[in-house]
């Protein structure tokens, strides 16, 4: 697909109208094939740069945020899973690489991990880091109204994109050269792409529109240089994807269809309760964190992988006690993007240390044992497997670390379990079951996990903003009530209901756990 017009609108638009000066020096090759090449005669022998553009970025949504180098938004999440996706089963591509700001970076990843292809971060590869919200607010969040997702990013004058396209072709050049006769992704800014684009071409003021995640090829076909597309957009057709129902199965084995159903749900679930009015500033969560981070007891220094990072509260304090790294993982784009927002707004120098992924709990894209620490927060009682999660745990786990569990505590006895487990349920549909401390030890000793310390851990919730936390709708908010209500005389429910101050208020249990990878 090759367009004849290419001064389209778009959410990406670079179009350079304060670049009055027009190139006229001799110019060399767009980019020259390799000497051996060249001298061979072999035609057939060529390449292909599929030119991605980085998913949205926080600066997209959030103006009033001055750190340059973001993340990615919900929506750039969704962007990102659903482009690769769509490249493992529509694209052979051989090598992954991407420029060194944050957002491309993490929408390579996700395509590197769909793919089974590593990523390779060119540190030579230019961005541009002016960045112009539309019309100075935050850009519209309208999933239908794409060219008022983005921003603009645009070059004060001539030299400085002189400069910024000659240090691009020399880097795309090295890349080519390296890697010839194979298919590679580039990960770039909307600005690097447009550059490429009008560097083949021969005409530097054209405007061209690069929306994020699409892809424009050029390929080095019959001795020249050829455009094959531009702003290719078929993975991401409107409305958004929240989570594509195909993806690559792991290596480890087949995924059934029962985790899928499970990992949606969940997703479901906080990308609602995110999309309403939620306290960021709740003293009370902030304090259960820091009760399980005393027991947890870390020394410094290590390098913690936080699952089920939710709105990276934990994340951040572990940074600011003294991890050298933190990185969060969470499969709700909504949450992902708070957290971001949370990161990005922190005064603390800790939050630099601080990243987040969009994974699922029991397959996530790293290595084996790059961890010292792992975190597993209130994530096993959304799941009917849990030992599926404490396995990639301990996979992820270096010997000798410390794997720290804190998860929902049932009663001992199987009638009041089943009655907690159902009031659970009816305030977050994505509650499997909570468990008993004889099963948690099985599951972490069975994980071959050595338990170190143990403790039951019991916080007072007042019911009605135990049910906000969740956002919970008026009719589960009223059957939870006189659930709890019931075992107001008996203590039925195992909640120890009480009432205070004119509030019904109970406790909530929690059981930790301190195991190492021997």
């Amino acid at each position: 697909m090759i367009r004849a017009k290419y001064n389209l609108n778009g959410p990406y638009c670079s179009s350079h109208a304060q670049i009055t000066t027009k190139v006229t020096e001799s110019q060399p090759l767009f980019l020259a094939p390799p000497i051996h090449n060249q001298s061979s005669g072999d035609d057939a022998l060529g390449v292909r740069l599929l030119l991605i553009c980085q998913a949205e970025g926080m600066h997209s949504r959030y103006a009033e945020l001055s750190v340059e180098n973001s993340g990615l938004t919900a929506r750039g999440w969704e962007q990102t899973n659903a482009l690769a996706s769509w490249l493992a089963t529509h694209e052979r591509v051989d090598v992954v690489v991407s420029a060194p700001p944050l957002r491309s970076r993490l929408t390579a990843q996700r395509i590197g991990q769909a793919l089974g292809r590593p990523v390779t971060v060119h540190q030579d590869l230019p961005h541009q880091v002016r960045v112009l919200s539309v019309g100075g607010a935050p850009a519209a969040t309208s999933p239908q109204a794409l060219a008022l997702l983005h921003v603009k990013e645009q070059f004060t004058d001539d030299q400085q994109y002189r400069e910024f396209r000659q240090k691009l072709m020399a880097a795309l050049e090295h890349t080519a050269h390296e890697q010839w006769g194979k298919t590679i992704a580039v990960v770039l800014d909307g600005n690097a792409v447009a550059t490429t684009l009008r560097s083949l071409l021969g005409n530097h003021e054209l405007s061209i529109a690069v929306n994020h995640t699409s892809i424009s090829e050029i390929s080095f076909q019959a001795g020249q240089w050829c455009l094959m597309y531009v702003n290719r957009l078929e993975h991401n057709p409107l409305p958004p994807l929240t989570l594509p129902k195909s993806v690559p199965e792991p290596a480890s084995g087949v995924e059934s269809a029962a985790v899928e159903e499970e990992l949606a749900l969940v997703t479901a679930v906080y990308n609602r309760t995110v999309s309403s009015d939620i306290d960021l500033t709740d003293q009370g969560h902030d304090q259960r964190i820091r009760h399980l981070l005393k027991f947890a007891n870390l020394p410094t220094g290590l390098r913690v992988l936080d699952v089920g990072s939710g709105n990276g509260r934990l994340a951040l304090l572990l940074a600011e006690e003294g991890a050298r790294e933190v990185v969060g993982v969470d499969i709700s784009p909504a949450m992902l993007e708070i957290a971001e927002y949370l990161r990005l707004s922190s005064s603390s120098p800790a939050a630099q240390r601080v990243s987040y992924r969009l994974a699922p709990a029991h397959r996530m894209p790293f290595q084996n044992e790059g961890y010292d620490a792992v975190i597993c927060r209130l994530v096993l009682h959304h799941t009917p497997k849990p030992e599926l999660i404490l396995r990639e745990c301990v996979r992820l786990l270096r010997p000798g670390g410390t794997l720290v569990l804190a998860d929902l505590l049932s009663a001992d006895d199987p009638v009041k379990r089943a009655t907690q487990n159902t009031i659970e349920a009816r305030r977050n549909p994505s509650h499997v079951a909570a468990r008993s401390t004889d099963q948690y030890r099985k599951l972490v000793t069975g994980a071959g996990l050595t338990i170190e310390a143990e403790t039951v851990a019991v916080f007072e919730r007042e019911l009605e903003n135990w049910l906000s936390d969740m956002q919970s709708e008026t009719g589960s908010r009223t059957a939870v009530r006189e659930m709890i209500e019931a075992g107001l005389e008996t203590d039925a429910t195992g909640f120890n209901v009480r009432r205070q101050s004119g509030k019904l208020v109970f406790d909530q249990r929690m059981f930790y756990v301190k195991a190492v990878k021997r």
